[in-house]
């Protein structure tokens, strides 16, 4: 055999030895190293949750007093939209038209309740547009969807009005 040959067959072989300990040792190092890593980072989740549970605890507390300080007490959310909107309209210039019943929908897979309150007021745009202000800005109901607002007539007296419907949903 020749030297080059000999050469050949010694990188072979030493590529043959350094695929077999890549596949029966190292392989398995680092899929045990990764795991490890995996399981650290768990620790670390399980160690601080402790501290996450305060932290949740006092935000929860912050939240129950912002609730409060914006007027959304008591269990009736409804009771409470139309609570504020007597309270606004005794300042504005509307009045409350409608007040649908809620409509519940509850998501199978997140199992959280949506619920969509559909109300129509009417009166002068400014007065409107300040109770759309106020719902968003100053109470914690959820989120106003659609705000339609509508020039209607009287056809008995001739008057024309604005109506505004508004779609106010809640996820829960």
């Amino acid at each position: 055999m020749t030297q080059k040959n000999k050469n050949i067959v010694l990188i072979i072989g030493l590529l043959l030895v350094l695929f077999i300990a890549y596949r029966y040792g190292f392989a398995k190092t680092f899929a045990i190293h990764k795991e490890v890593t995996k399981l650290e980072n768990q620790k670390k989740i399980y160690e601080s949750a402790p501290t996450q549970l305060v932290a949740l605890a006092n935000k929860e507390k912050q939240l129950d007093e912002i609730l409060k300080n914006n007027n959304v007490e008591g269990n009736s959310l409804q009771n409470n939209i139309l609570k504020v909107l007597n309270t606004l309209s005794s300042d504005s210039n509307f009045k409350i038209i409608n007040f649908e019943k809620p409509h519940k929908y509850i998501d199978e897979d997140s199992q959280k309740t949506t619920t969509t309150y559909n109300f129509t007021l009417q009166g002068d745009y400014k007065s409107l547009i300040h109770v759309v202000y106020a719902l968003e800005q100053n109470y914690s109901f959820g989120n106003i969807l659609s705000v339609n607002f509508e020039k209607k007539k009287n056809f008995r007296t001739g008057n024309r009005f604005l109506q505004c419907k508004i779609l106010l949903q809640r996820v829960h």
